[in-house]
């Protein structure tokens, strides 16, 4: 067994000691990612109501390429990524497979707080408001699964799925009482992408970024943290406190999100999943896959939703991801075998 400094010692520099070898596993994986990523990106940027010929564009054209069509791209593959990485943090802080934003309860509360920011009137200030309800959100769940100082994930999960319930009661509540805005409540909580900023992109990039970098410190203490705790401690683990952070950032990457976006679900359960399906089951190779992939998947459904119905008309990109995580989860409970997941 390692002793405690070895183990905090790896912890701290954020990778194995054959990480080479890990890299090595991962590398077509990433190659394949990264191309992807390239590919969707420029079909993404010049397709939709409007296609661009980047040879021969008009002032018009080159007005819808980079102050509409790019920003939106940009954002929707960060929110992609933001997504993915929050339902895998999710998942380990839970222990559960199938954990995800919406289980948790913050994109509920992050939601609430957003169609508060709506009714008011306040519309610029929605992420604002979307983040004080996450925040909200954390603690009140932190809080109730909280027992002398130590998390446990049964009751945090449990804690989500009430505050969650409370939170959808409540925003029917608001759209029952406030007739002027409900169309523009309805809408937003579907999920879009229509207000996208080069402003929103550079917040949601240092978000993500600055998440990434937090997670990477603690590729070896989240495997760890996938056992049981007795084990997690014995290995010097500081559990709680891990569970604390990846919680937090979790929460984080989730209001932010939903604050530009709205509400976009299943996200964070269909990418992980599909990358440990393709036999990766490390932290280190989890999470910078999931944050690629992410931003593919999310990149790919805002196209469709640009393009699947006639000129003009828009379908909300939270249809086709809920749809699609709906047909998922259930694929999930059918056909579920324990040895594909790396949790006990």
């Amino acid at each position: 067994m390692r002793d405690k400094s070895e183990v905090r010692s790896q912890e701290s520099d954020g990778v194995y000691k054959d990480s080479s070898t890990f890299l090595c596993g991962m590398k077509p994986a990433l190659i394949l990612l990264v191309a992807l990523l390239f590919g969707i990106t420029m079909l993404a940027t010049l397709k939709g109501a409007v296609s661009i010929n980047l040879l021969h564009m008009t002032d018009t054209e080159r007005d819808i390429l980079f102050f509409v069509r790019l920003p939106r791209v940009l954002l929707s593959g960060l929110v992609g990524s933001a997504l993915a990485l929050s339902g895998l943090l999710f998942q380990y802080v839970m222990k559960n497979p199938l954990a995800d934003s919406f289980t948790t309860g913050v994109s509920a509360s992050s939601a609430m707080g957003a169609v508060v920011a709506i009714m008011l009137g306040l519309g610029v200030l929605i992420p604002v408001f979307a983040l004080a309800g996450g925040i909200t959100g954390l603690v009140i769940v932190y809080r109730i699964s909280s027992v002398k100082g130590r998390v446990q994930p049964i009751t945090m999960l449990l804690a989500g799925i009430v505050l969650s319930t409370f939170s959808s009661a409540t925003i029917s509540f608001m759209k029952f009482l406030s007739d002027d805005a409900v169309s523009s409540i309805i809408f937003w909580l579907m999920g879009g992408f229509q207000d996208a900023s080069l402003r929103k992109v550079a917040a949601l990039f240092l978000v993500v970024t600055g998440s990434f970098i937090a997670v990477r410190r603690h590729y070896l203490g989240l495997d760890i943290l996938s056992f049981d705790d007795t084990t997690a401690l014995s290995s010097g683990l500081r559990v709680d406190r891990l569970r604390k952070e990846a919680f937090f950032l979790a929460a984080l990457l989730t209001a932010f999100s939903v604050g530009y976006a709205g509400i976009i679900g299943f996200v964070g359960l269909i990418v992980p999943h599909v990358i440990r399906l393709m036999k990766f089951v490390k932290a280190s190779e989890l999470v910078p896959l999931s944050v690629l992939a992410g931003a593919v998947f999310m990149i790919f459904n805002d196209l469709i939703s640009r393009t699947l119905l006639s000129e003009g008309q828009e379908l909300p990109v939270g249809i086709i991801t809920s749809s699609l995580g709906g047909l998922f989860f259930l694929y999930l409970l059918i056909k579920r075998k324990r040895e594909l997941y790396y949790f006990d």
